[in-house]
Order: C-alpha cells, then sequence, then structure tokens
C-alpha cells in the first residue's frame, strides 16, 4: 500500500492491514555516470518497496530524497544537504510517521552513501526516547547465492558499486527509456587507486570516494540486460519481503524500549 494512494477515510484500515509496519525509502539525486539517470536510486528503491510491501503488506512512505550524498555535490542535478537537515528532518518524518500510528518503521536505503547517515541516525535513538522502533536496510543487498547467480549469468563477479553492473540492469527493467549507453565511457569506471594506503590501512576520509572514482561511476555495466534487471529486482523484493516479516515478528524491541527507558532515567 502507497501511502499517498490512501483516503484519510480508509487509512486506518491501511494502518491495520500493515501490522503497524511502514516502510520508507530513502535515497538521493545525483549522477550515475552519463547513462543513468540522476533519479536511478528512487525508481529501484520505489519499485523494490511496493512490491516488497505487496508481498508481505505494509505502508510505504513517499520516496525520501533528503540522504547524504556531500561527494557528488560537484556534478550537475546533485541535492546534497547538510547532515545536520538530513538528520533533524528523517527524526521528524519518523515522529510523524508514528504520530499516524505505525509502531515500526523500516527505512529502506537503495544507496550506498547512506551507509554511514541511517546507523549514526538510529544510534540516537536510545537517546531521544521514541516509543517506536526505526530499523535501516540497504535495499541492494544480494545473498551470496543471489549474487553466484547473477555471477553465472554474465560471466562476470563485478557487481559494480556505482552506475554498474546491476544497477544499470535494474533501470533497463525499470525505466529503459532513461538508459543511454552510448553516452558512457566504460574506462571512467576504473579505480584511479588514490588514497589507497589509507584505505588498506582502515583509515576513513570524506574524501575516499571522490579519491578513488572521481567519475561518480564505479563498475563495468556493459553485460547488463532488462532481462538480468528484472532477476535482480525480483531478488531485491524477495529480500525485503522477508525483513518486513521479520520486523514484524520482532516482539522483543518494543520491551527493550520500554526497559532501557526506565533504566536511562534512574542509572544505578
Amino acid at each position: 500500500m502507497l501511502w499517498e494512494e490512501l483516503t484519510a477515510k480508509n487509512f486506518n484500515d491501511g494502518l491495520k492491514k500493515s501490522g503497524g509496519v511502514c516502510v520508507l525509502p530513502i535515497g538521493v539525486l545525483e549522477k550515475h555516470g552519463n547513462h543513468l539517470p540522476l533519479g536511478t536510486d528512487m525508481y529501484i528503491g520505489q519499485a523494490v518497496c511496493k512490491k516488497a510491501a505487496e508481498m508481505e503488506s505494509a505502508v510505504v512512505f513517499p520516496y525520501y530524497f533528503l540522504g547524504q550524498i556531500a561527494e557528488a555535490k560537484h556534478y550537475p542535478g546533485c541535492i546534497a544537504p547538510s547532515h545536520r537537515l538530513i538528520m533533524d528532518a528523517l527524526l521528524e518524518m519518523c515522529d510523524e510517521i508514528h504520530r499516524n500510528g505505525f509502531r515500526k518503521i523500516i527505512i529502506c536505503s537503495s544507496h550506498g552513501g547512506n551507509g554511514h547517515f541511517l546507523p549514526f541516525f538510529l544510534q540516537e535513538m536510545p537517546r531521544l526516547n521514541r516509543t517506536y522502533n526505526a530499523y535501516s536496510y540497504f535495499v541492494p543487498n544480494l545473498k551470496g547465492s543471489q549474487r553466484k547467480i547473477i555471477s553465472d549469468l554474465t560471466n562476470t563477479n563485478d557487481m559494480g558499486y556505482h552506475a554498474g553492473l546491476t544497477e544499470t540492469a535494474a533501470i533497463m527493467y525499470l525505466r529503459p527509456d532513461l538508459v543511454d549507453m552510448k553516452a558512457q565511457d566504460v574506462s571512467e569506471s576504473a579505480s584511479l587507486g588514490r588514497l589507497a594506503e589509507l584505505r588498506e590501512k582502515g583509515v576513513f576520509s570524506g574524501f575516499n570516494w571522490y579519491s578513488e572514482f572521481p567519475y561518480h561511476f564505479a563498475g563495468d555495466p556493459t553485460p547488463a540486460t532488462p532481462e538480468l534487471g528484472k532477476t535482480i529486482i525480483d531478488m531485491y523484493c524477495e529480500n525485503l519481503a522477508d525483513v518486513i516479516r521479520a520486523v514484524k515478528n520482532d516482539n522483543e524491541s518494543e520491551k527493550f524500549i520500554k526497559e532501557f527507558s526506565l533504566m536511562s532515567q534512574k542509572p544505578q
């Protein structure tokens, strides 16, 4: 069920059918090589969340693009809000979702750059004493067996970090009208290897990604096809449906929230 398609009159029916679970698809607007649209994360995230919520009933919040993407602001079309804003805005969205009756919120990211932002956001929840529980999940997660299927179909182990094989195939399937393979020079997807010594030593820098992939393109998309894209999207949907099911079955987190709230008020 899509939040925006519900009416005020039948909203509570949707809430009941969802088991109190809302899925919030989050990504960003950014360059995806020269061959894919700025909204690549949006198209993938929306499609997967919608289908997964049909497989395992949940309400899907409208697509949310205020994610972390400071490392791509040197290209046109990128929307890179401040880190303070993305933290505050996401909290208010979650609070509003809860105010409308949802007890569990799955923040489903279709953008790899949210990998640091979302865990940090969730780590603040114990301090904020919210009575609902929020979880994060990365939409493009693939099981080992699924990666092997893709590898066998394409004869490559390179799934692509950004605008590579999997994302390109997914958009070929979802929005073929927005893919222009002739616009892309595949050589730009190769790592430049800058700051490699620091990365090898486990040192993190905000410029790690830019130093390695300044063209905002990583992974050879050449083997991508619409048929492969459908296979990949189906995998994503099955995996997310399993996650929604697991969250519905999570009866422990609510207890932890209440327990922690009481104990933190009077530390002993």
